[in-house]
């Protein structure tokens, strides 16, 4: 029988036995760009604080994040947009 703290961590690695055996599995995979990505928000909402409107406050992110996929389909939505009216002219 072992001793009781280590009966405890051994009762915590069974219960999450298939998390950590997931860690293992999908290596290469992080979720880090994307908790970069809320930091950044975070850091723009508290340094920004007063923005008028919403509008603002997203284009100040969509400024700082130009590579995100946040970014990125916002331009190809404003793209779409130009072609449509250049259409109806």
């Amino acid at each position: 029988m072992l001793p009781q703290p280590l009966q405890k961590v051994q009762r915590t690695l069974r219960q999450h036995k298939e998390e950590i055996l997931h860690s293992f599995k999908y290596e290469g995979y992080t979720n880090g760009p994307v908790e970069g990505t809320n930091n950044k928000i975070k850091v723009i909402k508290r340094v920004a604080y007063g923005f008028r409107n919403f509008a603002n406050f997203r284009i100040r992110i969509l400024l700082a994040l130009p590579n995100t996929y946040i970014a990125i389909n916002w331009k190809n939505k404003q793209a779409a947009r130009v072609k449509v009216q250049a259409r109806a002219a």
